[in-house]
């Protein structure tokens, strides 16, 4: 036996019972020789799962350290840098579409592929897959997302769609954190590029009736149920009749429908009582419980040909392209209008479908005339009310 041989019998012989193992692995070669792998490998057991790490040493104390910080590391909760390694973008992708699956179907599209089938991707899924293709998740670092952002640029994407594309990608390694495939330490930081804007369009009431009475009448109550409510457009699509209440005085909108996942109920009373009026005469017909509630045929199409006619929005014939108000322009006339009602933050959030304030925020436009209104207010404060001075009164505590 030579002294390195002697060294690794005492470094193993130090190791108490069920610590681990340090020692070469073996492997025949092409005549049939037994031959030891170029470095040590360690192996230990956490629960019943044994794990073998090859180290980049033949030293036996260096590996016997590594041995010992990998023991700590596993039982601290940490994943082994060799197990994230074999991890690759591939893997990070089945993870993110099996999360849109189940919780956000409505982010997955079906395409057809080049050879008659059909496959199931999202919205900048092509973009991802060509750069980080065959990538081990240990490279995807805060430098490779800059270069990547770099890339779109020059490819003419906007900053906005940039973001978007790669927070897919930080949604895919937040739910392998979840799933305990990597962590915090795993997942680069992500230095985006700044959202787009809020867009400013919304229609005040006067607006509104005028609009509602030009659409044509069997989209009338769709255009009512968007506007008072600031229900997403595909959301109030997937309303049938089992979520209406048996009186017609409710509608009950399933977390499966709505984007937060919250379920909502939402009350058809004040300038919602009218759909209640109409949906109890379209129930004398036994709708199907599966039967959608609202009429949307060609509700795009009408939108944008009154629209253009009110001039809200302009169309253009050459192109048959619209630009101008759009449906999902109401959610910001909800937000606008539930806030000037009166009512708490919290309640309107409730029933626009917003979970966080910043969003709320970017739906609640303010315009002229609200800070007009606010300076009149100021305007009227009590001029006899008493101003006491901040160190006066801490004086007289």
């Amino acid at each position: 036996m030579n002294s390195a041989e002697r060294k690794l019998e005492d470094i193993n012989a130090r190791l108490k019972h069920g610590e681990g193992w340090i020692g070469y692995r073996y492997h025949k070669t092409s005549d049939g020789q037994q031959a030891p792998s170029r470095f040590l490998y360690y192996s230990f057991y956490h629960g019943r799962k044994q794990k073998f790490v090859r180290t980049k040493t033949n030293g036996p104390e260096r590996a016997y350290r590594e041995l010992l910080a990998a023991r700590k590391q596993v039982e601290d909760g940490s994943r082994l840098p060799s197990e994230v390694s074999k991890l690759r973008y591939e893997n990070l992708k089945s993870i993110l579409m099996d999360h849109y699956r189940e919780h956000a179907p409505d982010s997955l599209y079906t395409r057809r592929t080049e050879d008659g089938g059909t496959e199931q991707t999202f919205l900048g899924a092509d973009k991802l897959d060509r750069f980080f293709k065959r990538c081990p998740i240990t490279e995807i670092t805060a430098l490779k997302l800059q270069e990547f952002i770099k890339w779109r640029r020059r490819e003419g994407d906007s900053g906005p769609t940039i973001r978007r594309q790669l927070g897919k990608l930080r949604t895919a390694f937040n739910c392998a954190k979840a799933l305990d495939l990597v962590t915090d330490n795993h997942i680069p930081t992500f230095v985006l590029p700044a959202d787009s804007k809020p867009r400013k369009g919304f229609l005040d009431l006067d607006g509104f009736e005028t609009l509602r009475d030009a659409m044509p009448e069997n989209l009338r109550p769709a255009t009512v149920f968007l506007y008072y409510t600031g229900c997403r457009t595909g959301a109030a699509k997937k309303i049938t009749w089992e979520m209406v209440s048996k009186d017609c005085n409710e509608i009950e909108l399933p977390g499966e429908i709505v984007k937060n996942d919250d379920p909502l109920t939402l009350p058809l009373v004040g300038p919602l009582k009218e759909i209640a009026v109409t949906l109890r005469t379209l129930r004398k017909s036994f709708p199907q419980p599966t039967d959608r509630v609202f009429d949307f045929t060609n509700f795009r199409w009408e939108w944008d040909r009154v629209c253009a006619k009110l001039g809200f929005g302009v169309f253009d014939k050459e192109s048959k392209t619209y630009s101008g108000l759009i449906p999902h322009d109401f959610r910001r006339s909800a937000a606008r209008n539930l806030i000037k009602a009166g009512l708490d933050r919290r309640t309107a959030m409730k029933i626009t479908g917003h979970k966080t304030e910043h969003i709320f925020e970017r739906y609640n436009i303010k315009t002229t005339t609200d800070v007009q209104e606010a300076l009149i207010k100021a305007g009227t404060f009590k001029k006899s009310a008493t101003v006491v001075p901040i160190a006066e009164t801490s004086a007289t505590l």
